[in-house]
């Protein structure tokens, strides 16, 4: 594909696979709108990216908020006259025992890491559908498929996420918008400094560079794929899931247990709350 003269949207563009994705798309001649809410990170990027000889629209903001997220659609669509691609891949972790999780992050993640998603999606399609053409990428998450311990309300948002896509495959067959999502494993990104700010994070694998991700989504674009797993070894932890679901939970239980004291504290707090 030519992206020269196209419009990408990227969000959570200042750091980690968002910048790699935007660098990539200014690199192949697209005119990139940029999303996060560093002000300082954002413009480096954005300064990369011109270097190239791109137009760039940088967006400051939290795309928790919806006006953010619809404002963000509008001003590529006014500054470009057009919005060719979206990449949704703004994301925040939640890494914490259920016991400690409060309705507050609940909200915030589930806004993050699908309405937002959701929000612009339904703000861009009227463009696309103008032009007679469109690609939204949603980068998702292995925790989309298989939730990881402690991450039961990052993988819930994950997997409102992969569902919505899956969704928008159906109800957008025939209008020549295609909409793909990457089910992403452990990328090398600040991502796993704040889960562990969070709790202590039990994997000690191998993590892969944010360019795998940013390869994933040119592919997506070019051959039309609907969805992809980075790496690809992770589809067969999706597959021992689902053809032994029962001893696939007994193993996570086993290899990242919940202290007994964990469980004793949470009862004990449970217990001093007034009824």
């Amino acid at each position: 594909m030519d992206y020269r003269g196209k419009v990408a949207l990227i969000t959570g563009a200042s750091s980690g696979i968002g910048k790699q994705i935007a660098l990539d798309f200014a690199r192949r001649g697209a005119h990139v709108v940029l999303a996060a809410r560093r002000a300082a990170l954002l413009e480096e990027v954005a300064v990369q990216c011109r270097a190239v000889g791109v137009e760039v629209e940088s967006c400051v903001g939290d795309l928790a908020e919806r006006a953010f997220a619809e404002a963000v659609v509008a001003r590529a669509v006014e500054r470009f006259g057009r919005l060719d691609i979206l990449v949704n891949n703004a994301g925040i972790p939640k890494h914490k025992q259920f016991f400690d999780v409060t309705p507050e992050d609940i909200d915030y993640t589930m806004r993050v890491n699908f309405l937002a998603p959701a929000y612009l999606t339904v703000a861009a399609l009227p463009a696309m559908l103008r032009q007679g053409e469109g690609y939204i990428i949603n980068i998702s998450s292995g925790a989309g498929k298989i939730p990881p311990p402690r991450e039961t309300v990052y993988a819930a948002s994950k997997f409102a996420l992969t569902g919505f896509t899956e969704g928008l495959w159906l109800d957008l067959v025939g209008s020549n918008i295609h909409p793909a999502v990457i089910h992403v494993g452990p990328i090398d990104t600040e991502i796993w400094d704040k889960a562990a700010s969070e709790a202590p994070v039990r994997y000690r694998g191998k993590k892969y560079p944010p360019s795998l991700i940013s390869d994933a989504v040119f592919e997506c674009i070019e051959k039309k794929r609907h969805e992809m797993t980075v790496p690809k070894s992770l589809r067969w932890v999706f597959l021992f899931k689902a053809l032994l679901p029962g001893l696939f939970r007994k193993g996570a239980a086993r290899w990242d247990p919940v202290p007994a004291t964990t469980i004793a504290a949470a009862r004990d707090k449970a217990k001093a709350r007034p009824r």
